[in-house]
């Protein structure tokens, strides 16, 4: 426990963000603010202006080049559709921009009519060329790390492959009505559609700003409620209200966005009333525990996440190839001490790949994984490591603070039954590189829901073997990849549901591919002159403006 002790003492003098690509029945909540902000600012009123921080600024607005910088496509274009929360806070689909569907028996042809008389912030008519046009680039570009989202498109793999110049299964009717075929039956197509990715562009807008689209303000602009009217690179942005939007006029017209790398400047300008919404994420967990629970319990919102952080193995690399070492692994970590020291209690531990909110997620998978070092030094003297064997805790340069901690508790945990693990920082691009090659020995990662469906996490990890590698888990069970494959086009519901959980069982429990650690809840404070705020219904720091309701 003096270990413990000392690493989390260590940890309280960091401050950062907790990153994530992110359980319980509610996946938001929204509160009234209290009196902890400045008198001097609320008592100005609200003048449709929101004022928030980032830790760090965006690369790009352009949402087929990144998958981390969505907080303004979410503003400033829109989709098909939307996912939000109903009244019991699970997540629903709605229709935004796709005013109507209609879908084939067979399941593989949708026919869509778009909402009439939506226009670009510019003015020019969004109609269905552009929806096409959108998918297109999204598939073909080759910069593009969002081709996957459309990859059951028919077509799509012939466009992404160059043997083909058009992406032949969408199909244009007139400027409302289009119809997009499928290789095959995807339950997940409409939530897919519904995800940051699939924000629909302006074909005139992007062909004309070229290499300026998502890094020019005046070059990148949408259908959605806002407009960028001006960024300051590492300093901050603003946005206004959309002139044209279709919509209903959101109660946050102006929107200023400061970017302030110091965690402690953040805090402060919150509590001085200079940010009026404050994402715990950034804060270090003791300065919330002391601060923020305390003086400003009646203005927290929490929301849920979408959400599993996990241990991933690299089977490829000895001994974690040998199921007997994987799964003394998952026993020796005290999951439980991590989520309790790291993040204060603030979620639950995850037994398997799905977290619970998401389809999919099963309550039959859980409760099965508990802290058992002297059990798992038993499995590696069963292994033939009884004298234990060094690996490798891979870090990238950006990691937080919360995350490193993590690190020093499972190398803690893992030392305790015989494994030396050392920490390993590569430079952002090195990391990246090393992970997507499948060379990497083992590192802990967040993912998130981008859809609301349990193919959006298993077929992302383990639908194929360029997937599992690009993860560093070369997972080498192949049957059971084709199986997750072909779980896609399953139609009826409960044999899919069905399916998807025994396949979690089989990759997590029998195969010990991955050891899942917990999900974790998200916590934002309301400055005065917050009324209320939704959380993003995946647990996104980024989220809609719209969101927002002010005094």
């Amino acid at each position: 426990m003096k270990r413990l002790l000392s690493v989390a003492l260590s940890a309280a003098l960091l401050a950062g963000v907790l990153t994530g690509c992110g359980g319980g029945n509610t996946t938001g909540s929204s509160a009234s603010a209290g009196s902890g902000a400045s008198a001097e600012t609320a008592a100005s009123g609200s003048d449709g202006t929101l004022r928030l921080a980032w830790a760090a600024d965006i690369q790009t607005m352009d949402v087929h080049k990144t998958t981390d910088n969505y907080m303004v496509p979410l503003n400033i274009f829109d989709r098909l559709f939307e996912i939000e929360n109903d009244e019991n806070g699970t997540p629903q689909l709605v229709n935004s921009l796709a005013a109507d569907y209609t879908v084939s028996e067979d399941g593989l042809t949708y026919d869509f009519t778009l909402q009439e008389g939506v226009t670009f912030s510019d003015g020019t008519p969004l109609t269905a060329n552009d929806v096409k046009y959108t998918f297109t680039r999204m598939i073909s570009l080759p910069e593009s790390v969002q081709s996957s989202m459309g990859s059951m498109i028919a077509g799509a793999a012939e466009l992404q492959a160059g043997t083909a110049q058009e992406l032949t299964g969408i199909t244009v009717t007139d400027d409302t009505h289009f119809t997009i075929t499928l290789t095959a039956p995807f339950a997940g197509f409409l939530y897919e559609l519904a995800t940051p990715a699939c924000s629909i562009m302006s074909e005139a807008n992007v062909t004309a700003a070229g290499d300026s689209f998502g890094l020019d303000p005046a070059q990148t602009i949408g259908s959605g409620p806002y407009v960028v009217t001006s960024w300051t690179r590492d300093s901050g942005m603003v946005l206004d209200l959309n002139p044209n939007y279709w919509g209903e006029t959101p109660d946050v017209t102006h929107v200023e966005i400061s970017v302030v790398p110091d965690a402690s400047t953040m805090s402060m300008m919150f509590q001085s009333g200079e940010i009026d919404l404050l994402d715990c994420d950034y804060i270090d967990s003791a300065v919330v525990d002391s601060t923020y629970r305390t003086q400003y319990a009646d203005q927290i919102v929490t929301g849920n996440r979408l959400a599993t952080t996990y241990l991933a193995l690299n089977e490829n690399i000895e001994p974690l190839g040998d199921v007997r070492v994987r799964k003394a692994i998952q026993m020796a970590i005290d999951r439980q001490t991590i989520l309790d020291s790291v993040y204060s209690g603030d979620g639950n531990l995850v037994d398997g790949i799905y977290p619970e909110g998401l389809i999919g997620y099963s309550a039959d998978n859980q409760g099965w994984l508990t802290y058992d070092p002297e059990g798992a030094k038993a499995l590696l003297a069963e292994a033939g490591y009884a004298d234990g064997f060094a690996m490798e805790l891979a870090s990238d340069s950006s990691t937080s603070a919360s995350v490193l901690l993590v690190l020093q508790i499972i190398q803690q945990n893992l030392a305790d039954v015989g494994i030396q693990a050392e920490i390993v920082s590569y430079d952002e691009a090195s990391w990246l590189d090393t992970r997507n090659s499948g060379e990497m020995n083992s590192f802990v990662a967040t993912w998130t829901a981008d859809y609301n469906d349990p193919d959006n996490f298993i077929y992302t990890f383990f639908g194929n073997a360029d997937n599992t590698r690009s993860r560093s888990l070369n997972y080498a069970n192949t049957e059971v990849m084709d199986r997750v494959a072909a779980a896609r086009e399953i139609t009826e519901e409960s044999e899919r549901l069905a399916e998807y959980a025994a396949l979690e069982k089989q990759i997590v429990q029998e195969d010990a591919a991955w050891v899942p650690l917990l999900c974790r809840t998200h916590l934002f404070v309301l400055g005065d002159r917050v009324a209320s705020y939704t959380p993003h219904w995946a647990g996104y720091s980024d989220f809609s403006f719209t969101a927002v309701d002010l005094v």
